[in-house]
């Protein structure tokens, strides 16, 4: 089994870096260019089905990236980003953001970082089983991406995966 993982193109509130975790934002000029790009990379994969996340942002993407190979597509609520709950329309450079992506940090009034990584850890247990003997195309998130690389890689030492995350359209495959 391959797992091939896009985290979806870039919108206006990745240009302006800020959170928009929950929020229904679509991609931008550059999102949907980006996503033509991974497309023609995508459409040389073996993959069978494709699973996003059920927000804007990532079911544009994964319309673009298989619009070729037309596979069926899912949704799944456990490929959601991160809620950033208070913090959502902050820049994330901000030095309220310092800690976010440490495993031991607790931010109230966000998700935890725990219950994130249990979602993800749920949903890759349960499609590792389900679709053991077919090759899945996930497109979601980045806070979602640094839980799936800790799931197949292991957590640092530091606890800190701020650099487990993925640019927009960037396409990483895990071998099971």
């Amino acid at each position: 089994m391959n797992l091939y993982v896009i985290r979806h193109g870039q919108t206006d509130a990745n240009e302006k870096g800020l959170a928009y975790s929950r929020e229904e934002v679509g991609l931008n000029e550059t999102g949907i260019e980006q996503a033509k790009v991974a497309s023609k990379i995508i459409e040389n994969l073996d993959y069978d089905l494709v699973i996003s996340s059920p927000l804007e942002r990532a079911k544009q993407t994964a319309k673009i990236v298989n619009e070729k190979k037309n596979k069926e597509i899912l949704y799944d609520d456990r490929l959601q980003e991160r809620d950033t709950g208070i913090y959502t329309g902050k820049n994330s450079s901000d030095k309220v953001f310092k800690d976010y992506w440490k495993l031991d940090s607790y931010y109230e009034g966000a998700e935890n970082i725990d219950d994130l990584f249990a979602r993800v850890d749920d949903f890759l247990d349960e499609i590792l089983v389900k679709y053991s003997n077919k090759n899945i195309l996930l497109v979601t998130h980045n806070g979602v991406c640094r839980a799936i690389k800790a799931y197949f890689e292991g957590y640092p030492k530091s606890l800190d995966v701020t650099n487990f995350g993925q640019d927009n359209c960037e396409i990483k495959m895990y071998k099971i």
